[in-house]
């Protein structure tokens, strides 16, 4: 049995088994190229959000690195400077000379017993070594009662705009106890450093207590060398 042709047609298997049917029509190609396209795209931003350098490291996500923040300077190292001057300022009442007794509070009476030229020596943070005096303040108590010595102060000044003389531990300062027995006397002994050409006029200062009025004695303190 022999098949005949239509004239004007060929039946090409081949060609129509290498393009699929979806291919087939130009609308379909262009869909498929743009679906390529989209995909290497979406490829190239993933590899380039992996290994795309940033732009700070170190920095975390969201911090702001600040341009021209201040630095810390190192601190300069401490200087020493002198030790504050113990006791208050002078009140303003009459002074007894130096020389004398003076009655403290009833039964109990201060007097300057002794004083002594000497080279202070500089032991405690801020104390300064120079020339000094060593004054003894004795107390007297002639009560029948202890009497407490605890926030007497004793401080020293000189010249007439009474200027704070430092005080000094050595040698030999012994200040007075935290109590004063009945019907007996303690001394304390004190270091002052006092420059020489001002030892005319000397002022010492017995603080007592905050309720009772100092006793201020003054004068030159040759008399009692």
């Amino acid at each position: 049995m022999t098949m005949s042709k239509h004239p004007g047609t060929e039946f090409e298997p081949e060609a129509v088994a290498a393009t699929p049917s979806w291919l087939g029509t130009r609308p379909r190609r262009m869909i498929a190229g743009g679906i390529v396209v989209a995909l290497l795209v979406v490829l190239g931003v993933v590899l380039f959000g992996q290994f795309a350098p940033t732009a700070n490291p170190g920095v975390s996500p969201g911090a702001t690195p600040s341009s021209g923040a201040a630095t810390e300077s190192p601190a300069a190292p401490a200087t020493a400077t002198a030790a504050p001057v113990d006791g208050p300022a002078v009140p303003d009442v009459t002074p007894v000379p130096i020389e004398e007794p003076a009655d403290v509070t009833p039964g109990l009476v201060a007097k300057v017993t002794k004083v002594e030229e000497v080279d202070g020596t500089a032991r405690g943070p801020g104390e300064v070594a120079g020339p000094s005096l060593r004054v003894t303040v004795t107390m007297t108590n002639s009560t029948s009662s202890v009497v407490s010595l605890r926030t007497t102060v004793i401080s020293c000044y000189f010249g007439a705009d009474r200027t704070p003389a430092p005080e000094l531990r050595e040698p030999g300062g012994s200040p007075l106890p935290a109590s004063l027995a009945a019907n007996s006397a303690i001394d304390g002994v004190y270091i002052f450093t006092v420059p020489a050409d001002q030892r005319g006029n000397v002022t010492l200062l017995v603080d007592y207590s905050v309720d009772v009025q100092p006793v201020v004695f003054q004068g030159d303190i040759a008399d009692l060398l």
